[in-house]
């Protein structure tokens, strides 16, 4: 039976607040569901060959292919991605891009389920609101239902670089103002954002409800 949830992160930190919280609303479904990390797999930006315009079958040979399949047969799919300089992420970009090739023609996602996952340094820094706005608006575009957007605050790579506190372009005087020293409280995990994760929990509650009782129709 393949998955009837996709979670895909395009995180590349190991076990990141974005994995964590994607995974939450997989879980949350009590479905069969799938996990992907994008980092550790290879699809490529879309290179607007066309090769898709007959079949819906994208032509360039990487991983994408096989994710495909699992997103085509998925009835929901979760979408995680962080904000680098104000915009989402290089992985997810490129994966949102190559969503084309079931697009064409067909649209082979209208009416799928999604959830959008998106944590950036916040704490008033900009492109946390624009990077989620550009995965939902794909997602959109694709024919997918964007059932809820949740917003995480994360950690710049300023925090575990070593030279964040004497960096003269660490970000760290942007969040912190004066005090840079970088201590524990500084640091934000997902699971201490109680609300944003128990809505992720309930969204899984909502797309398993959903699923099923599309199965019963």
């Amino acid at each position: 039976m393949k998955p009837q949830v996709i979670g895909v992160s395009g995180s590349p930190i190991k076990n990141s607040n974005t994995d964590r919280l994607v995974q939450a609303v997989l879980g949350g479904s009590g479905l069969k569901s799938e996990f992907i990390k994008l980092s550790k797999i290879n699809v490529r930006p879309c290179i607007a060959c066309l090769g898709c315009k007959k079949d819906n079958i994208c032509k360039p040979k990487d991983d994408f292919q096989e994710l495909a399949e699992k997103v085509r047969h998925a009835s929901a799919v979760v979408v995680g991605g962080y904000s680098p300089y104000g915009a989402i992420d290089g992985f997810t970009k490129a994966f949102l891009e190559r969503l084309f090739s079931l697009r064409h023609q067909n649209g082979l996602n209208r009416g799928k389920m999604a959830v959008v996952v998106t944590t950036g340094i916040g704490r008033g820094a900009p492109g946390l609101e624009e990077a989620s706005n550009q995965i939902a608006h794909a997602l959109t575009l694709e024919g997918m239902e964007v059932l809820d957007q949740l917003k995480v605050t994360g950690n710049p790579e300023c925090m575990v670089c070593g030279f964040g506190e004497t960096c003269p372009m660490s970000a760290l005087p942007w969040i912190f103002g004066d005090d840079t020293k970088v201590t524990p409280e500084k640091f934000c995990k997902v699971e201490d954002q109680t609300e944003i994760w128990e809505r992720a929990k309930v969204l899984g509650q909502e797309i398993s409800a959903r699923i099923q009782k599309q199965a019963m129709m």
